[in-house]
């Protein structure tokens, strides 16, 4: 076991309001209390320091590691899982100069905790001694108590700081540090050591622990007790009024009084009494360590029995009523309080003594289903077995022997003029002067089967609860039921109230909430958060409503929730209340009426499974600390990233873990998240602690998630991630830009390419027209112009009466028509492809057979190795031939004539020479008559890429001579 000095709890100087003051938060019966062991999440049971780090999160020592808590669960660091922590033995803690940052002392050195990295110091990094006795942070500069002497640390390292004396302990003054020592109390500040001005009391005991109190005085703990200035005496407590207990751990609380830590319970003090009081969760438990939350919580660490927390409740039960289930409550105008039980009779409850009544007694039945209150000091009583009246310590029975509908009692109402209604199975009965008038559905009831009963202050309407709708009975004793067709949010009633406004409250069993409002509208009131079974209906004093349900009580200010009677759409502020709040069980009550009452203290006395919870609306705790927010992890495809990250492409699974640390009532603590680039609004989350995304597009993202504690306080902060997603390489702004560019190139190369294809069609369609034209010209045109001149010559004729001539004549011009006929013929045929037999050579020589007459001859002369051409390029070439001879034999008037074609490996040559009467190349070419044939080879050369040169001269005759490149042969 450790020394006392390493049990020594080191308080900082503590500000709170009064030593002895908010005797209220004194009282034990307001603290719940919950523990944990190694069974729940610690890893060792003896608990030496407790600690709340600036953003939030509760740090156990133990002799087994450290624990952090979340207010959900524990998280474990040990030497095991984390090698910076070279011993699991844990003294003391101290905040950082970042919220995130935590220094952890141990029995090996000191490990600094920022961020999620751990790193070791030991006396290699400067300090005095590897056994940490105590941590302080002034300011977020770190000193540290070691067993041989006190360090400080500079950034990078810890530097020691000599004293004369041996120190005994260390705590925090404002912005400096006080150093007890065994020759008195010395201050450390700016680097300086000086005597402090004010010293603590003389002891003859070395000082474990000190700090101030509210009023600026010194306390001081010893190994005999605390001594503290109290209206300016000193005071000492010790073993002597601690039941002979020793102290171990003290705390100045700032709730007001002291809690007292020692080896055999927990001790309070405040202004209510004169000596400690033990707390009686802890009155065994040897006390090591005791820290109060940002929440107000007091947590608890125990030698053995693990880490403890009281906590102020709103609600708390009576002694030894927890274990019988309560079904209806009312209070007598004696101020008793009366509690039905199911199977334990009745209790009655006065100034904290209880009394119970059941059938030894006289009642008919020890399971009770109704109360009312009478005039004086009496109380009905309404069982499955009928009807009893107590008044005067006398019971007496009605039954239905007696006139009752039925003997099943399941409500009750006295009425102002003393009389009485009574709800049963089978009708509503009413008690006038000992005589029973019964009401059932025939009379208007809605069911016969009644519950509870309520008659609204100032009016003379009964409103009835039943089954099948909610019933009223005027004045004139005309019965009439309202349904879902008026207005209800559900037939079956559960629950009455009438507020001093003059509104009905009805509560129904899966319907939710309705309202009857003092102007007579009926509105259904459908929100998800409010239970859809309402089982108890109550006011207080203060303005709210309470609602009583199987999953806790709930209050809300009455003048919202009318004004969301009408606009479903407004925000309700809703607290909630539980277990945690010190209900014995969340579960209220559905059995019997009334299920809840209000004093005429104020206090409200719900029934439930397990007893009476009590609740003063006029002191109620409100816990108004926003819940600090922190994202735990933050996981894609399951694996933890960090923030600020660019997350590459592919990845699909996006979590994000947050927590709120509220320790009051973490079931109850609510969240909201959004996911900025992506979400439009905020998502409730409820109570659920992760975030999904799946699929995020690339783009940038924040992660905000926000909380609200138990009273519905938001931490309107919360708590923020940043990330990235990358775009695929396909959907980035370069890649897109490149796309563009291409397509916008290719679209350019196919208009080019069109255009190129246009523009040779054209040329194409051209050159076919120029080629008709010389076809024309060469054919038809010549022999057109032939057949002219016959008929202009015949005309002459025939106007000299020289008609023999004539008709010689006319004669001579059907031959010229014929031979025009058959050289049109053979140009068609001509302009027919060639096939593979007729090759250039070939078709050239029956070319020359044609041209030749009887005064023509016409040698053709084929040298080289043939080769084929393209059928463009021979055509051509044949056309210019033919044009030539056409020439030689209509103009050259020559007897002679030759056609050669000479193939050579890069040209062809064609050439026609005639000894006919030639031509001058001077004369222009309008004034020859076959001008157009030549302009016609000349265009058909240059189609061809060909080289073509006439030579002639008169009376010399023509040469033509095409010269054609030809592509080379592949090797």
């Amino acid at each position: 076991m450790r020394s006392s000095l390493h049990r020594a709890l080191l308080v900082l100087s503590v500000f709170w309001f009064g030593i002895f003051s908010s005797p209220a938060a004194a009282q034990s019966s307001n603290l719940s209390h919950q523990a944990w062991t190694t069974e729940n999440g610690l890893p060792q049971n003896s608990v030496h320091a407790i600690f709340q780090s600036r953003d939030g999160y509760l740090w156990i020592a133990t002799e087994g590691g450290v624990a952090r808590s979340n207010a959900v669960e524990f998280r474990i660091f040990q030497h095991d899982n984390t090698p910076a922590i070279t011993s699991d033995d844990i003294c003391c803690f101290a905040q950082g100069a970042e919220d995130s940052t935590v220094w952890i002392g141990t029995a090996d050195g000191i490990v600094r905790y920022n961020g999620g990295i751990f790193q070791h110091y030991g006396t290699a990094e400067g300090l005095p001694s590897s056994g940490i006795l105590s941590l302080a942070s002034v300011n977020g500069s770190i000193f540290a108590l070691t067993a041989e002497g006190l360090a400080h640390f500079d950034g990078t390292r810890f530097v020691a700081i000599p004293t004369s004396s041996p120190i005994t302990a260390i705590s925090v003054s404002g912005d400096g540090l006080l150093i007890n020592t065994t020759a008195g109390l010395f201050q450390y500040r700016g680097n300086a050591l000086s005597r402090a001005y004010q010293q603590l009391m003389p002891s003859s005991q070395p000082v474990h622990a000190f700090g101030y109190l509210s009023d600026h005085s010194l306390w001081q703990r010893t190994s005999t007790g605390v001594t503290f200035t109290a209206n300016g005496n000193p005071r000492t407590i010790g073993p002597s009024i601690l039941n002979g207990a020793h102290i171990q751990s003290f705390l100045p609380s700032f709730q007001g009084g002291l809690w007292i830590g020692t080896n055999h319970g927990l001790y309070r003090l405040d202004n209510t009494i004169s000596a400690p009081r033990l707390q009686p969760d802890l009155d065994t438990h040897s006390i090591l360590s005791l820290q109060e939350d940002a929440e107000g919580d007091l947590w608890v660490g125990t030698e053995s029995s693990g880490l403890h927390v009281l906590r102020h409740r709103n609600f708390h039960t009576l002694p030894g009523d927890t274990e019988n289930m309560a079904t209806s409550i009312t209070q007598t105008t004696d101020g008793a309080v009366w509690v039905g039980t199911n199977g334990e009779g009745l209790e009655r409850w006065l100034s904290g003594n209880r009394h119970t009544v059941s059938t030894r007694d006289g009642l008919l039945s020890d399971v009770i289903l109704s109360l009312a209150p009478g005039p004086a000091e009496d109380l009905w009583i309404g069982t499955p077995d009928g009807l009893n009246h107590l008044q005067g310590g006398r019971i007496t029975a009605i039954t239905s022997a007696d006139g009752l509908p039925d003997d099943f009692i399941r409500s009750l109402y006295p009425d102002l003029d003393g009389t009485l209604w009574i709800g049963t199975r089978r009708g509503l009965a009413h008690l006038v002067n000992g005589k029973i008038t019964t009401f059932t559905q025939t009379d208007g009831l809605g069911s016969d089967l009644v519950g509870a009963l309520v008659r609204p202050i100032g009016s003379n309407h009964l409103w009835i609860a039943t089954l099948a709708g909610l019933s009223v009975r005027d004045g004139n004793g005309n019965i009439r039921t309202y349904t879902q067709k008026d207005g209800l949010s559900g037939n079956t009633i559960t629950a009455l109230f009438a507020d001093t406004q003059g509104n009905l409250w009805i509560g129904t069993r899966g319907n939710g909430l309705s309202v009857r409002t003092a102007n007579g509208r009926l509105l259904a009131i459908h929100r998800d958060d409010l239970p859809s079974t309402i089982d108890s209906i109550v006011g207080d004093n203060q303005g709210f409503l309470w609602l009583g349900s199987a999953h806790g009580v709930l209050r809300v200010r009455l003048y919202e929730m009318i004004a969301c009677a009408s606009s479903p759409s407004c925000t309700l502020h809703i607290n909630r209340y539980g277990a945690s709040d010190g209900m014995p069980t969340e579960e209220v009550s559905s059995m019997g009426h009334p299920a809840v009452w209000k004093t005429a203290e104020g206090t409200l006395w719900f029934a439930t499974r397990k007893g009476a919870a009590i609740v003063d609306p006029a002191n109620l705790f409100m816990n108004r600390i926003p819940p600090p927010v922190v994202l735990e992890r933050f996981t894609v495809d399951d694996v933890e990233r960090s923030a600020g990250i660019d997350v590459s492409p592919g990845h699909s699974r996006f979590a994000f873990q947050y927590a709120a640390l509220s320790f009051v009532a973490p079931s109850r603590v609510q969240y909201r998240y959004r996911l900025e680039g992506f979400d439009r609004h905020w998502i409730d989350a409820g109570s659920r602690r992760t975030a999904f995304y799946t699929n995020l597009p690339a783009g940038h993202y924040r992660f905000l998630v926000q909380a609200a504690n138990n009273d519905g306080v938001w931490n309107e902060r919360g708590a923020v991630i940043t990330f990235s997603v990358r775009p695929p390489f396909y959907r980035t702004l370069w890649f897109i830009l490149l796309v563009i560019i291409l397509l916008a190139l290719a679209i350019l190369l196919i208009y080019r390419l069109r255009l190129r294809r246009l523009r040779s069609q054209f040329n194409a369609v051209l050159a076919e027209r120029n080629r008709v034209a010389r076809e024309v010209h060469d054919t038809l045109a010549q022999s057109f112009v032939g057949v002219s001149v016959q008929l202009e010559l015949a005309g002459q004729l025939l106007a000299h009466e020289q008609v023999d001539a004539a008709r010689q004549q006319l004669d001579q011009t059907r031959a010229y028509v014929r031979e025009g006929l058959d050289e049109a013929r053979r140009s068609i045929w001509d302009l027919r492809a060639a096939t593979a037999q007729n090759t250039l050579p070939t078709r050239l020589s029956r070319l020359a057979e044609k041209a030749e007459g009887h005064l023509l001859r016409i040698q053709v002369q084929i040298g080289g190795t043939y080769r084929p051409l393209p059928a463009s390029i021979e055509n051509e070439i044949f056309r210019i031939a033919q044009e030539a001879l056409a020439n030689v034999s209509q103009h050259a008037q020559a007897t002679s004539a030759s056609l050669g074609l000479n193939y050579e490996p890069s040209q062809l040559t064609l050439t026609v020479v005639d000894n006919g009467r030639g031509f001058s190349p001077t004369v222009p070419k309008s004034s020859s008559r076959g001008h157009f044939g030549i302009q016609g080879i000349r265009e058909r050369a240059l189609t061809i890429g060909a080289d073509l040169t006439i030579t002639s001269s008169p009376g010399h005759g023509t040469q033509v001579r095409l010269v054609v490149p030809l592509p080379g042969e592949k090797g």
